[in-house]
């Protein structure tokens, strides 16, 4: 069966995708199968909501984007993963395994604001979902499945948000800055300070 261009490209990103997904969860519930349920959520809001989010704003502005791994990341992660859990018993988590590709075909400047954007609108899509799921925890029965779930959830979205936001090419915190000071230094603040109410 012969796809078309389209629908090699759509299904190299669901693929590109899941590996990354699958990967995160791995390191995340650091590599124990008890956690993999409650990790299950958190990396699906955090990871999966932040790249969309980047795709969309920048298909807003016309350009074209689409998610990409990164095997050489993908391979680091791994490894500092198992290496960390073998002498620490945590996992050090390297939460670089791709990103969205942007590409302006008829663009031959860089647009830092729409850049700026584009970047900022992962962590500040991490920053909402964090807030509702402490909201969330809040009215719910502590310690319970759920509350463990939802509080897992806070805390990867906000670790993920405040990771991303680091001032460190290729980080998206680096195109924030880049673009406005302000914004960057408030969104990685709030990244960092909403993670003491967890």
């Amino acid at each position: 069966m012969n796809l078309s261009l389209g629908e090699r490209f759509h299904r190299r990103e669901l693929e590109d995708l899941a590996i990354s997904f699958l990967v995160l969860v791995l390191l995340f519930s650091n590599f124990d199968p008890y956690n993999i349920p409650y990790v299950v959520v958190a990396v699906l809001t955090a990871f999966i909501f932040h790249e969309l989010a980047h795709r969309s704003m920048a298909r807003r502005y016309g350009y074209v984007a689409y998610y990409k791994r990164w095997d050489t990341g993908i391979v680091m992660a791994l490894l500092l993963g198992i290496l960390t859990k073998l002498l620490t018993g945590g996992v050090w988590i390297f939460a670089a395994l791709g990103a969205v590709y942007i590409y302006a075909p008829y663009q031959y400047w860089e647009d830092k604001e729409a850049h700026g954007k584009i970047s900022l609108v992962g962590p500040l899509t991490n920053i909402v979902i964090g807030i509702v799921a402490i909201i969330m925890m809040r009215a719910v029965t502590p310690l319970t499945t759920l509350w463990w779930v939802l509080r897992t959830t806070a805390s990867v979205n906000l670790w993920l948000a405040f990771f991303n936001l680091l001032p460190v090419p290729p980080l998206d915190g680096w195109k924030v800055l880049r673009w406005n000071t302000g914004y960057w230094a408030i969104a990685i603040g709030v990244a960092y300070l909403l993670r003491a109410f967890i």
